[in-house]
């Protein structure tokens, strides 16, 4: 017989994911499910193709512990999901300094306008640095479709310039792919 060992408290236990920083990875293939309502196979085989590109490219190990940066991410959406998968990749504010809030966030709106087959990808700094899809978009909500089961990011929680205390979530508009087929 064993002898039962009380738990550590205070320390909760890592989610699968938690180690790794494959969040950009999980955000094109969730971007791509949400688009074309693909599959749990063709999600596995698109998760593959990206590996085996990474791999071969010889950058798997550094976006499994570093992430994906901005020019990485536009060669994955463009060289591995390329046409086949998502027709058009726009990223409308790279190139342009940070617009305020309301000017981005009304882009986002204007493009998630109810027609199906589109999607946004989110590069967010600030308390989450993170990559994520948005599903959908209200005056005061971006309701996320998210590898880390982030559900909702509240407007008056978010900035395009600086964090702050009240304003935690920095949206990134250079770092914001809009998805389309």
């Amino acid at each position: 017989m064993t002898a039962y060992k009380k738990p550590v408290v205070g320390l909760p236990p890592f989610q699968q994911g938690g180690l790794d920083s494959l969040c950009g990875l999980y955000s094109v293939i969730n971007a791509e499910r949400f688009i074309n309502r693909s599959s749990d196979e063709e999600a596995q085989q698109l998760f593959n193709d990206l590996i085996y590109y990474l791999s071969r490219r010889r950058l798997l190990s550094k976006i499994l512990i570093g992430g994906i940066i901005h020019t990485e991410m536009l060669v994955i959406l463009k060289k591995v999901i390329g046409k086949k998968r998502i027709q058009n990749v726009e990223i409308p504010w790279r190139g342009f300094s940070n617009p305020d809030l309301t000017v981005f966030w009304r882009s986002m709106q204007n493009f998630l306008d109810g027609t199906p087959g589109r999607s946004i990808i989110l590069g967010l700094q600030g308390y989450h640095e993170h990559w994520t899809v948005i599903e959908s978009i209200t005056n005061r909500s971006i309701w996320l479709y998210d590898s880390a089961l982030i559900k909702r990011l509240a407007r008056y929680s978010c900035t395009t310039s600086y964090v702050t205390e009240k304003r935690k979530h920095m949206l990134l508009p250079a770092q914001t792919y809009f998805l389309s087929n």
